[in-house]
């Protein structure tokens, strides 16, 4: 029962959105914020590069925890769906390279701890 009365407030909630949904801003601000992002989720996973250098040149991960970097990587995977859904390509790519790093560095501390 109480997951039906939820469900009948999130489409009544979906029905009233729809009415008042005003156009998506696109102006250059907007724009230039895109790219902006865009341009930061692809930098941004590359700050991890050092550390991983640091592992895999090293044969060392110590100070690297192992679950940390685990967690870190499943909770950032439901990012790619989200952008996915969303058809976001900034999240999407930004959040499969963040993924990749992770991995990297999770992988590079289970070897080498």
């Amino acid at each position: 029962m109480h997951h039906f009365v939820g469900q009948k407030h999130k489409h009544a909630r979906q029905k009233r959105s729809l009415k008042t949904k005003a156009p998506r801003p696109n102006g250059p601000y907007v724009r230039a914020l895109d790219k902006i992002t865009f341009i930061a989720g692809i930098v941004g996973p590359i700050t991890v590069f050092p550390q991983v250098y640091q592992i895999f040149t090293t044969h060392n991960a110590g100070g690297v925890s192992t679950i940390a970097w685990l967690l870190i990587f499943i909770v950032t995977l439901p990012w790619i769906f989200y952008g996915i859904a969303h058809r976001e390509p900034a999240i999407i790519w930004s959040t499969i390279l963040w993924e990749i790093m992770n991995a990297l560095v999770f992988i590079g501390a289970v070897l080498y701890s």
